[in-house]
């Protein structure tokens, strides 16, 4: 009797448009999906033809406190596996089969493990090892005080991740990224901690609950691998022929809905956040709006390429109105749609000026020049009302809300071709990025997918699907034929008339 095949085909293969006339040949980029036929694992090969294969092995992980516990755990992946436990082995075998190293990152939805190589023989080298470390590391307690959390000999915190936070939780970009989620999640949401952890709650953390997360969350039931690249037909052998003890689930499964529920009603939609800065004379102001579920491509894009309206250029209207003037109420603006389970729409505006009590700088400087042109600097910030202001509540949320209205109402300055014509730019751009990193673009994608897969509520019943993104620039293509009427609408729903959280 035959031996049961270790991964079997899931549904039809279907196909990543590159947005070029090839797709008239049916040439977009194909993908096919293998399940474990037991488990829930999924390896999904997308065949690409450039000389590098990618190797991402997602992992959907959420936090509910902020020790830290999917960043501390992807550190301890590398220390070791089961089969392989000399750290350092894993890397090494990478760079010995024509690859730079793994990488991965943490995000508060999801943990990701890279690799890129020149071969696929060497994807198939590296495969089994890289699964191993995920799916079966060592985690000694030895490995979490090095790499966690330890005192040294003189009595100062220590450990990677540890240092790490510190250097970062009180950055800008950190400091503004989490106050802004806790502003728009309600408090027990996953997207209200930080993933990658605060130092205090660091300090309290056991190896004991990074075992017990690991085994919650790194089930080969929950893992989906995604590979790309110019892969042979006979490259689906190579999953055939892993290791059966490597890829067995334990049987536990993380999959169920996640908290994205709003915040409440009575809770402030504004915070002022100070942070250590050598320039006392910016600073930067975001604002958020919930978006559509990430699921839902059209209405997604369709926000994107707003937004891509709004700041793309030097001649867009936000960048007309803030950065491009005389005296700048900001020195750049830039947009996202973030691929959170319900996405959110962010605008940040940095450079600010901002009104310094009192500069050392500013005083006997000896230098009559220097003061005159600081003087005359002055004398032109003060010529412009709005800059004193910026930072007093509800002002500049005040501004860009009067200019988002002012667009709506001038129905995009008059222009009813103005989407059309973005929508015509947008389409080549993402064409260009699709020639140019495939690869990138179509993780990114599938990663999306992956997520919502996992942790969105209405997919709780339904079976694992991916490619909502598919058909890219059919999307995209659909949208550019709409009206103005439309992009008006989409404008008004989702930043005029929506709470915004700053």
């Amino acid at each position: 009797m035959a031996e049961q095949s270790l991964f079997v085909k899931e549904g039809s293969d279907f196909a990543y448009q590159r947005g070029t006339a090839a797709e008239e040949e049916g040439e977009g980029f194909r993908v096919s999906v293998y399940r474990h036929f037991e488990s829930n694992l999924r390896i999904v090969l997308c065949h690409i033809p450039r000389p590098l294969y990618s190797l991402n092995i997602y992992v959907p992980t959420v936090s509910s406190n902020d020790k830290g516990l999917p960043h501390t755990l992807e550190h301890l992946i590398f220390c070791g596996s089961q089969r392989h436990p000399s750290r350092g082995y894993l890397d090494a075998l990478a760079n010995c089969n024509l690859s730079t190293g793994t990488n991965a990152w943490t995000s508060s939805d999801h943990t990701c493990y890279t690799l890129s190589t020149a071969s696929e023989e060497a994807l198939a080298n590296v495969l089994p090892v890289y699964l191993d470390h995920v799916l079966h590391p060592l985690l000694k307690d030895e490995q979490f005080v090095t790499e966690v959390y330890h005192y040294d000999i003189t009595g100062k915190e220590q450990g990677v991740v540890f240092s790490e936070m510190v250097a970062r939780e009180n950055g800008e970009d950190d400091l503004f990224g989490i106050n802004l989620d806790r502003l728009m999640f309600a408090h027990n949401s996953p997207y209200t901690f930080m993933s990658g952890g605060q130092t205090a709650a660091i300090a309290q953390l056991s190896n004991a609950e990074i075992i017990e997360y690991h085994r919650k969350y790194y089930d080969a039931n929950n893992v989906t691998v995604v590979i790309t690249g110019a892969l042979s037909d006979e490259f689906v052998n190579v999953l055939q022929r892993l290791p059966r003890d490597i890829v067995q689930s334990a049987g536990h499964s993380s999959r169920a809905p996640i908290d994205c529920s709003l915040p409440p009603a009575d809770q402030p939609r504004s915070k002022h956040v100070p942070f250590p800065s050598v320039a006392t004379d910016t600073g930067s102001i975001g604002f958020g709006w919930r978006g559509p579920p990430s699921s839902d491509a059209e209405a997604v894009i369709a926000i994107e390429m707003l937004l891509e309206y709004l700041v793309d250029n030097s001649s867009s209207p936000l960048k007309q109105r803030f950065v491009e003037r005389t005296s700048p109420l900001a020195s750049d603006v830039a947009a996202e749609v973030t691929g959170t389970v319900p996405s959110t729409v962010i605008l940040h505006f940095s450079g600010v000026p901002h009104p310094s009590s009192d500069d050392p700088e500013s005083e006997g400087s000896g230098d009559d020049e220097s003061d005159r042109d600081d003087a005359s600097e002055g004398e032109e910030e003060e010529e412009d009302p709005d800059i004193p202001r910026l930072f007093e509540e509800g002002y500049f949320e005040r501004l860009l809300a009067d200019e988002l209205q002012r667009i709506h109402d001038s129905r995009f300055d008059g222009d009813d071709q103005a989407m059309q014509k973005l929508a015509e730019r947008f389409r080549h751009s993402l064409a260009l990025d699709m020639e140019n990193k495939p690869d990138d673009l179509i993780q990114e994608m599938i990663c999306i997918d992956i997520v919502n897969a996992h942790f969105l509520p209405l997919n709780q019943e339904a079976s694992f699907s991916i490619g909502s993104r598919a058909n890219l620039f059919d999307i995209i293509d659909r949208l550019a034929s709409r009206p103005v009427s439309y992009w008006l609408g989409v404008l008004k729903t989702w930043l005029i008339d929506a709470p915004v959280y700053y």
